[in-house]
């Protein structure tokens, strides 16, 4: 190889470097050229440029819509973790608390509430730390079913366990009852309502005499005006009263009751096909409820009143005289029921007492719409079980009631 082949090989080339091909010496704004002058970067390449700008550009914001939904997923992953984690814990292992509790709370269940209903109640009042503690634990008992409504005397901060087992105590029940028995009257009425409530005889005497505030229903007017007394609307049934249960409410639970029941049972529409009012039904009841000892005699009672209010006789039934002893606080058994001073007194007067007598049961009430079919006039009692003698003979009826009183079979 010669000098100037080894000095060719050394030396640059003019021509890469015009071109650009050395890339030590090539300059990204301006191109220098052999004469010394600088060249201005050509439209191509400031192109080029721009486009790698936006490149550059869109690639920043795709990466920061990318890291944007990341932490959205990551976010809905921890909250939607920590959900089912809450969800878990609170069913299968809630807030409870430990041991039998302290103080005293009075927490009220109401009818027909379950064991979320109840344990609600608990929670709110402070007694167990969550509903779900103390529904786990009824679920857990078949017992919790038999729950009754009424007031309960619990305590503050009790396991969800002992709140339950407390209110399947008896004891606990601070609910007083009351037993309106077929029958009864509002004189036999007044005394366990005024213990139940806790207020005087006194009290339940003035809310029972102020039948003005109470709801009867529709259709038992007695005239033009709502009936005057309360007696026969005492639906017969036990009632429970939370404490603080004032006169009027206890009163009215039994009219609703009897309402409720009339409704149900056709009673009111029964009694206008039979061309009486229900109020006069009610006291038709009433009378047999009273008279009668079996049920099988209450229908016949109540035609034996039908026929003699028709043949326009007296009812001479000693039962609503009993009742004018009563409101005149006399012994029923000492006196003579046909001379005493009370509009109730039905040897003298004609017709239907001015109110029910008692409050009659289911059967009786179905009787004095459904009466049975005879054309007696007379009844009294028959044997020692009370079982009616039934007749239209005056003479069959006085021999009947002779024999009762030898037997003394209950004839006075």
């Amino acid at each position: 190889m010669t000098q100037r082949e080894r000095e060719s090989l050394t030396e640059p080339d003019p021509h890469a470097l015009l071109f650009g091909h050395d890339d030590e010496s090539a300059d990204l704004g301006a191109i220098e050229h052999p004469s010394g002058e600088h060249l201005l970067p050509s439209r191509t390449s400031r192109r080029m440029d721009r486009h790698d700008h936006k490149h550059r550009r869109r690639h920043r914001r795709h990466r920061r819509v990318f890291l944007l939904l990341a932490a959205l997923v990551v976010t809905v992953v921890v909250v939607l973790g920590y959900g089912g984690y809450r969800v878990y814990e609170n069913r299968y292992h809630p807030n409870d608390y430990a041991g039998a509790g302290t103080g005293t709370v009075s927490v009220v269940v109401r009818a027909n509430d379950g064991a979320k209903a109840i344990g609600t109640s608990l929670h709110d009042k402070g007694v167990v730390a969550s509903v779900r503690a103390f529904t786990n634990a009824a679920a857990h008992d078949s017992r919790s079913q038999d729950i009754s409504p009424g007031t309960y005397k619990m305590r503050s901060h009790m396991s969800a366990k002992s709140a339950l087992a407390l209110m399947l105590d008896p004891g606990a029940r601070l609910s007083n009852q009351v037993v309106v028995f077929e029958g009864a009257t509002v004189f036999d009425v007044a005394g366990p309502m005024a213990k139940a409530l806790g207020v005087s005889a006194a009290a339940v005497t003035a809310g029972i005499a102020d039948v003005g505030n109470l709801g009867f229903p529709q259709g038992y007017a007695s005239g033009s005006a709502s009936p005057g007394s309360v007696e026969g609307f005492l639906y017969p049934a036990t009632y429970s009263f939370d404490p603080g249960t004032s006169v009027g409410d206890a009163l009215q639970q039994m009219v609703t009751q009897f309402t409720d029941h009339a409704r149900s049972t056709g009673f009111t529409a029964d009694a206008k096909a039979l061309k009486i009012t229900p109020y006069q039904a009610l006291i038709i009841a009433s009378i047999a409820e009273k008279e009668a000892k079996v049920a099988a005699d209450y229908p016949k009672v109540a035609r034996v009143i039908l026929n003699r209010i028709a043949a326009r006789k007296p009812l001479q039934i000693d039962a609503t005289s009993a009742y004018a002893a009563k409101q005149k606080h006399l012994d029923p058994t000492k006196v003579i029921y046909s001379t005493i001073d009370s509009p109730y007194n039905t040897y003298r007067n004609d017709g239907l007492p001015p109110t029910p007598i008692a409050s009659p049961g289911e059967s009786a009430m179905t009787a004095a719409v459904h009466p049975a079919a005879g054309n007696w006039l007379y009844y009294v009692n028959g044997d020692a079980q009370g079982d009616l003698f039934f007749t239209n003979s005056e003479a069959a009826f006085t021999a009947a009631a002779e024999k009762c009183r030898v037997q003394h079979w209950g004839c006075g």
